[in-house]
């Protein structure tokens, strides 16, 4: 469809006007053939970009349900990003999780992020 070509490029503009190079360490389980696995260190390369959002967190507590504002840390990738939940990197000394990942409509992907350290 030449619109989901044209957001793409839009997507592609984004992460290049502000590219953060990320890398992952993941282990990835492999079958061996005889019916065990062997486990396995994968290095997955990424470019990203960073942004913050205001969002609203649901509280329930014994006294009923309230909502706070929060800023949530997010990156914008491109739809092929090899990035998972729980995934974990590391950026200008600060570690990330992944959260959630958030494929939209095959154009991009949207990831909440969680600050470890």
């Amino acid at each position: 469809m030449m619109a989901d070509k044209y957001y793409k490029k839009y997507i592609q503009k984004l992460i290049n006007s502000n590219p953060t190079d990320i890398v992952i360490k993941r282990k990835e389980n492999d079958d061996d053939g005889f019916g065990g696995e062997i486990v396995k260190d994968v290095t997955i390369n990424e470019t990203v970009t960073f942004y913050d959002r205001n969002a609203r967190r649901e509280v329930v507590t014994d006294y009923g349900t309230t909502y706070v504002g929060v800023q949530v840390t997010k990156i914008l990738a491109r739809d092929d990003a090899n990035i998972l939940k729980d995934d974990k990197f590391t950026v200008d000394d600060t570690e990330y999780k992944v959260l959630f990942v958030k494929p939209y409509m095959d154009i991009c992907k949207q990831i909440e992020l969680e600050v470890i350290k």
